[in-house]
């Protein structure tokens, strides 16, 4: 009897480790992930790639079409991993935060390039086969005093805007993962 109830015991353990790793094996995390979105990180409409040397530590670079011209950024992104489908992150980059496009005299435009950071989650499929990820995220650019100086020297052109630059900005985006 105590035969049987250890081959039992150790059935049952084996088991468990077996889907323990077939768990883990599904909920392998990317590595290396590239992508469309719109969106800073994604230096306007544009492409982002990623690479995570840890876990939750990865580096990103985005280039794009920003109204004005192309647009990157390169940065930090610090992430979660909750292995529940919604991992919260937090960002910071360099690159453009800024553009004026005037209709009518495309001389004046310009993009203007600076810090800036966010927050935001990546959505992830809770299947065992994950091809990707949706990334959602609120960024905050640091602006130059620059931006504000070329507004007024716009304005005292004559030029008018009809609305005024956001302080902060949304970035949308999927990220296909490769490794």
């Amino acid at each position: 009897m105590k035969n049987l109830l250890f081959a039992a015991a150790c059935t049952l353990g084996i088991g468990s480790m077996l889907h323990a790793q077939e768990v883990q094996k599904s909920n392998r995390v990317d590595q290396l992930a590239l992508g469309p979105g719109v969106g800073g990180d994604y230096g306007g409409l544009g492409a982002n790639v990623i690479f995570y040397p840890q876990e939750n530590i990865g580096v990103f670079g985005g280039v794009g079409y920003a109204l004005a011209g192309v647009g990157y950024n390169a940065g930090i992104k610090l992430r979660l991993m909750t292995r529940r489908g919604v991992d919260p992150y937090l960002l910071a980059m360099y690159g453009y935060n800024a553009g004026f496009v005037v209709k009518g005299a495309s001389e004046y435009n310009k993009l203007f390039y600076g810090p800036s950071v966010g927050a935001g989650i990546d959505v992830r499929s809770k299947k065992p086969v994950r091809t990707g990820y949706w990334s959602f995220a609120v960024l905050v650019p640091l602006r130059s005093e620059n931006v504000e100086n070329y507004e007024g020297y716009l304005n005292n052109k004559g030029i008018d805007f009809g609305n005024e630059l956001l302080p902060v900005g949304i970035s949308i985006g999927y990220h296909f993962i490769l490794l």
